[in-house]
């Protein structure tokens, strides 16, 4: 039996491919509006995922960006602050030669005058901020790293303290590379190293065996105590002895030679260490008698022992301080003498044994001082506030160079770090720009419209459509007798 069409037949296949062409053609015109072959995971739900793994892709390759160009502006920033403490470093340096030069003091004056000025700009670089983060602060970076005080000693070093942390903050890209950005500004500015102590003075103390602990420059005080004689002579202590003595040494290290020329002890010459000989009478009290390195020693001679002639052992006892006279200890004119400073607990060992003389004598401790501490000894320096003698100036102005150096090639150590950083970034944007392209290529070849076919496709759509309209409308149009013929 043969099947019938009916017109309700060709309706509804009429209905069905005009349905299809126009869903075909209208797919086709949307790829071609929007450049897009799918926008929802139900058209391509294979390709759609792909398309949003290789997006997210992107995104993070967006972010890896963005934190190398704010990594790379940050040690950008910090490179050129080191550029600025390297030309400070390198003028100081000069002035500094020019100081060791100069004979005239205003000129000096004018030299650390102008140490004062680069002494502010290297604070000033010390406390330098990027994005409202102190560069030189570790991962403590929110706070300033340094606070700076006046000097807690005459002719002492300037108070520098360190608050920031002591490890860098590192910026992370992807899972595996980290880049120092912050970095502690206690190692880049800081001490060298502590190096062999330097003790410059006229009393005869040397430094002493042991690693001291105390940092920068200290002034090592030494004071008379009281002085005796050995027996016999009947010489004695003058009112003025404790207060102006300023021998110094144990038995037998200086020597009174007593003459008495009038042979009952009224009168004779009295001499120190073999220097020129004194007059004296039994009514001296306190007769000033000073020796060939001008010591001076005070004496009663109210009871000099008639028909004394030869010579007298003194004994003469002091005191050391580094503290100002904070505290003091005893002189115990040995090679191993640990004087220590009552507010700090820190110490340096001496060799008392040579002690001849009261005074005041300098030590430095070289390695032991900061950029800033450096330059601010370098002006006092250029100034000579320990009033030191010519040879002795210059020695210290020589040392300033030294610390300088040191100095210096820690910041170029930490500027090479930075500069190899940068490189580094440099390499891995590039790298991330490439990625990102390729990424954004894929994504193209996935999801991007292929034009050419989808205009075909719109063209055979839109044609399938018309010839299915041109059909159905010549079905429609036919007779009885054509229909059943």
């Amino acid at each position: 039996m043969n099947p019938r069409v009916t017109s309700q037949t060709f309706t509804r296949n009429a209905i069905h491919f005009t349905s299809l062409h126009s869903s075909r053609l209208l797919t086709a015109q949307k790829q071609i509006t929007s450049g897009m072959q799918f926008e929802l995971p139900s058209e391509e739900p294979v390709a759609y995922r792909q398309v949003r793994s290789l997006e997210t892709r992107f995104v993070e390759l967006q972010a890896d960006k963005k934190v190398i160009n704010l990594a790379t502006s940050t040690l950008n920033a910090s490179v050129a602050q080191f550029q600025d403490v390297s030309d400070l470093i390198t003028l100081s340096k000069n002035l500094v030669q020019q100081g060791i030069q100069a004979l005239d003091g205003d000129e000096r004056e004018a030299l650390a005058t102008e140490i004062d000025a680069l002494l502010a700009q290297a604070k000033q670089i010390g406390l330098a901020k990027f994005n409202e983060n102190y560069l030189y602060g570790g991962t403590r970076s929110d706070m300033p790293p340094f606070t700076f005080g006046e000097p807690l000693r005459e002719n002492g070093i300037m108070e520098v303290a360190y608050q920031g942390s002591g490890h860098r903050s590192q910026t992370h890209i992807g899972d595996s590379i980290s880049i120092d950005t912050y970095y502690d500004g206690s190692k880049i500015f800081g001490a060298s190293g502590r190096e062999p102590t330097v003790l410059v003075g006229t009393t005869g103390a040397k430094h002493g065996g042991g690693t001291d602990t105390i940092v920068g420059r200290a002034t090592l005080r030494v004071e008379h105590d009281t002085t005796t004689f050995g027996g016999g002579s009947g010489v004695a202590a003058g009112t003025s002895s404790a207060a102006l003595d300023t021998i110094l040494g144990p038995t037998g290290a200086h020597q009174l030679t007593i003459v008495d020329t009038a042979g009952d002890g009224s009168a004779g010459t009295i001499s120190l260490n073999g220097a020129d000989p004194v007059p004296f009478t039994n009514a001296d009290t306190n007769l000033r008698v000073v020796g060939f390195a001008g010591q001076e020693v005070y004496l009663d001679t109210t009871n000099i022992a008639a028909g004394f002639n030869g010579t007298v052992n003194i004994t003469s006892t002091g005191t050391l301080s580094v503290d100002d006279g904070g505290s003091t200890i005893p002189i115990d004119f040995s090679t191993n003498q640990i004087v220590s400073d009552v507010d700090t607990g820190k110490f340096v060992t001496i060799d008392s044994s040579n002690i001849r003389a009261t005074g005041d004598d300098s030590i430095e401790f070289p390695g032991t001082s900061n950029l800033f501490q450096i330059l601010h000894a370098t002006a006092a320096d250029l100034r000579n506030s320990r009033e030191l003698g010519s040879a002795e100036y210059s020695a210290a102005l020589n040392r300033r160079l030294d610390e300088l150096d040191h100095a210096a090639s820690k910041v170029f150590s930490v500027m090479g770090e930075q500069s190899s950083s940068l490189q580094t970034m440099q390499t891995m944007e590039f790298r991330v720009d490439d990625l990102m392209l390729s990424v954004e290529s894929n994504i193209g070849e996935i999801q991007a419209t292929d034009f050419p076919d989808a205009v075909l496709r719109l063209e055979n759509s839109q044609t399938l459509l018309q010839y299915t309209y041109a059909v159905t409308a010549n079905l429609n149009s036919l007779g009885l007798l054509e229909f059943l013929r």
